[in-house]
């Protein structure tokens, strides 16, 4: 089987890939596996989540997904002396009780998702990286990768591009290392009007991007979901369907982050 284009740093896993290629349709349990990263060497990949408003310290929501991810590809891997995936959640407030505990809370989150990335970064400059991010924190990945507006309610830069193009803020050698980034009910959703939305919404959430905005460095791997009755992603007054991402897209978004990790 001919292997598609991958990553020059990517080339000597060829083992891993081969496998993930032939993954089973129906995969093993996740309810048990460990989440916390051991002092080591390097992982082959490497998962950054960040949880949403109000959940405790650790992965909230985002646990969902972020087993799965660590499930399918240490199921598809021979043993060997690096670990195949590794995760940790962001560490930052994750609070919201009104609007100015929430703005300071994304600020702060957002500058710990930048610091987190470079320092891993430089600890470990060949793994691959996964960003999942859970409402707040689907908030704070976005703008970490692309930029924020003038304020956190999403009005634009006041520049030439009134806030429409996103400029990440991570260094160019983290950008290179992030192969996909999935974010579930993040306020940063514009109701599918940017590439890369999924779901049912129709309406943008509370801190939508302006409407043609776009974000050139991360576009083609990135994928945000939002449904119809979300009332942070949308407008509805559902949460329980915002609190159901995981389950309902978690199959979806695993294959998109296998195919990325594939392709590059």
């Amino acid at each position: 089987m001919k292997l598609p284009c991958l990553p020059l740093h990517l080339h000597h896993h060829h083992h891993l890939l081969l496998l993930l290629l032939l993954l089973p349709l129906t995969l093993p349990s996740a309810s048990s596996l460990p989440v916390t990263p051991q002092p080591g060497p390097c992982p082959l990949l490497h998962i950054l989540s960040a949880r949403e408003t109000t959940a405790p310290p650790g992965f909230g929501s985002s646990i969902t997904l972020t087993q799965l991810l660590l499930s399918t590809f240490n199921h598809s891997s021979p043993p060997t002396t690096h670990p195949t995936i590794t995760a940790e959640a962001i560490d930052y407030p994750a609070l919201g009780a009104n609007t100015s505990e929430y703005a300071a809370s994304v600020t702060t989150g957002t500058a710990a998702v930048i610091k987190r990335l470079s320092t891993f970064n430089a600890l470990c400059p060949e793994t691959i990286l996964i960003l999942h991010g859970f409402s707040q924190g689907g908030q704070i990945i976005d703008d970490a990768l692309c930029g924020v507006p003038h304020d956190f309610t999403g009005r634009g830069k006041p520049d030439e591009d009134g806030g429409r193009v996103g400029r990440p803020l991570v260094r160019r050698e983290v950008q290179r290392n992030i192969a996909a980034v999935v974010l579930m009910g993040s306020p940063r959703f514009t109701g599918g009007k940017r590439r890369g939305e999924k779901g049912t919404a129709r309406v943008g959430g509370f801190a939508a991007r302006p409407e043609g905005f776009s974000c050139p460095v991360f576009d083609d791997r990135m994928v945000s979901f939002c449904d119809e009755g979300d009332p942070f992603c949308s407008d509805g007054e559902d949460e329980e369907v915002h609190g159901g991402y995981g389950g309902v897209y978690g199959g979806e978004a695993l294959g998109f982050v296998v195919e990325r990790v594939l392709v590059g």
